[in-house]
C-alpha cells in the first residue's frame, strides 16, 4: 500500500496499514533558527534528514488565475525593507532578513474600470491553451505515473483572486458596487477552471479537486454568506457536477481562518475536505466532527502553538485527536505553517510523535 492509496482510504473510512503522513514547509526564519540549532548547513529538505517521506500531493493545474502575471519587479529598499511589485500588481513591503506576513501597501484594483482593465488585460479566455506549458502532455503523464502522490485539479480560487486583486476592503466594496464586473471575473475564471477539468480529467486519475481561498478570518469569513451563495457557491457547484461525473468524490479547500458558517454550503455541493483546519481561528477538528459528522474530512488541525511549547503539549494534543486518527477522515498536520518560535528538537518530536499517532 502507498501514500496515495493510505490517503484515499483514510479519507474513505477504510482500513489502512497507517495513516500517511502530511508534513508542512517550514518558513525560511524557522530553517535559519533550526541551523543554528544543529540542522546542518547543507541540508534543505529537512524531511529527507530525519528519515522520513511525507505525502506528495501534485497539482497538475495549469495557469488558472490572472494570466499573464504582472512583471515583479524592486521598486525601491527603504532600510530593513523591500518594496517591490508582484504577480498580482501589489506593491508590497517585506523585511530583508526574515520571514512575515507581507504589507500590502497598493493594489492594482480600486474601482470597476479598473477591475475592467485587468478583465481585458489579464483574463482572456479565447486562448486558454497559453495557460498551459508547451510540454503540459508530458508532464501530466509524468504526474500519473507518479502513482504514490495524490493527484489535485483546480476548482477554483474565486475571492483569493478579488481579494489579491483589490485587497479585502476594496474586494468588499466591489462586491456591493461593481456587481457586473465582479461577475465577469468570476464567470470567466469558472470558464478557465471547467476548460481545466474537461482538458485533464479524460487523461489523468485525479484524486481530488483544490480550492484555495484564503475566505475567513479569525472572526468568520470575509465575505457575507449571502454574497457566497451568489458569486461564489454556484461556480463551485459547476466544477463538483463535474468532477462527480468523473469520479471524483473528494476535495481539499485550503483557507485559514473559521470556516463554520459557510460548511453546510460546503457540503450541499459536496465540497467534503477542509485545510489547514486553523485551530486558533476556532476550527478544532475534534469540535468539527462531532458538529459535521463524518461527512466533512479534515486535514491540518494540529495548532502550531502547541508545538511550540513542547513535548507534553505535543503529547497531549495527539492523545485528545486520537479518536479521529481512529475513526478516519481526518489527517493531521501543523495548521498552516512551522513557525520560527517551533524549536528543531521540538520539530523532531512532533515528527516522531505524528508517525506513532498514525500506526508507523
Amino acid at each position: 500500500m502507498n501514500d496515495r492509496e493510505r490517503f484515499l482510504r483514510t479519507m474513505h473510512y477504510a482500513p489502512v496499514d497507517h495513516r500517511p503522513l502530511h508534513l508542512v514547509e517550514p518558513w525560511p526564519d524557522t530553517l535559519a533558527r533550526w541551523r543554528r540549532e544543529g540542522l546542518p548547513a547543507q541540508v534543505d529538505d529537512v524531511n529527507a534528514y530525519l528519515g522520513v517521506e511525507p505525502l506528495r500531493l501534485i497539482n497538475i493545474t495549469g495557469t488558472a488565475g490572472i494570466y499573464p502575471p504582472f512583471s515583479s519587479r524592486i521598486l525601491r529598499e527603504e532600510g530593513e525593507f523591500v518594496v517591490s511589485v508582484d504577480p498580482y500588481g501589489r506593491t508590497v513591503r517585506n523585511f530583508k532578513s526574515h520571514t512575515s506576513m507581507p504589507e500590502w501597501l497598493d493594489f492594482p484594483v480600486k474601482t470597476a474600470q479598473d477591475l475592467r482593465r485587468i478583465l481585458d488585460e489579464h483574463f482572456d479566455v479565447e486562448h486558454l491553451d497559453e495557460r498551459y506549458p508547451p510540454d503540459w502532455r508530458h508532464r501530466f503523464q509524468q504526474a500519473r505515473k507518479r502513482t504514490d502522490a495524490v493527484i489535485m485539479l483546480d476548482g477554483g480560487c474565486y475571492y483569493w483572486t478579488l481579494r489579491s486583486l483589490a485587497g479585502v476592503e476594496g474586494a468588499s466594496y466591489l462586491l456591493h458596487d461593481a456587481v457586473a464586473e465582479v461577475d465577469e471575473l468570476f464567470e470567466r475564471y469558472c470558464t478557465v477552471v471547467l476548460d481545466g477539468l474537461r482538458r485533464l480529467l479524460p487523461r489523468i486519475h485525479v484524486d481530488v479537486i483544490g480550492f484555495g481561498e484564503d475566505i475567513a478570518a479569525k472572526g468568520g469569513p470575509l465575505m457575507s454568506p449571502t454574497m457566497f451563495r451568489r458569486f461564489i457557491l454556484p461556480r463551485y457547484q459547476r466544477a463538483m457536477d463535474w468532477a462527480r461525473q468523473e469520479g471524483v468524490g473528494l476535495t481539499w479547500y485550503d483557507s485559514d481562518g473559521d470556516l463554520r458558517l459557510f460548511v453546510p454550503d460546503y457540503l450541499s455541493i459536496g465540497i467534503n475536505g477542509l485545510a489547514p483546519c486553523e485551530v486558533a481561528a476556532g476550527m478544532d477538528p475534534v469540535e468539527l466532527r462531532r458538529r459535521f459528522g463524518q461527512e466533512l474530512r479534515l486535514i491540518g488541525g494540529f495548532d502550531k502553538r502547541l508545538v511550540a511549547r513542547g513535548r507534553a503539549a505535543i503529547d497531549a494534543e495527539f492523545l485528545r485527536l486520537q479518536p479521529l486518527f481512529e475513526e478516519g477522515g481526518f489527517l493531521p498536520a501543523i495548521d498552516h505553517s512551522v513557525s520560527s518560535d517551533i524549536s528543531f528538537d521540538d520539530y523532531r518530536y512532533y515528527v516522531d510523535a505524528a508517525q506513532k499517532a498514525s500506526g508507523m
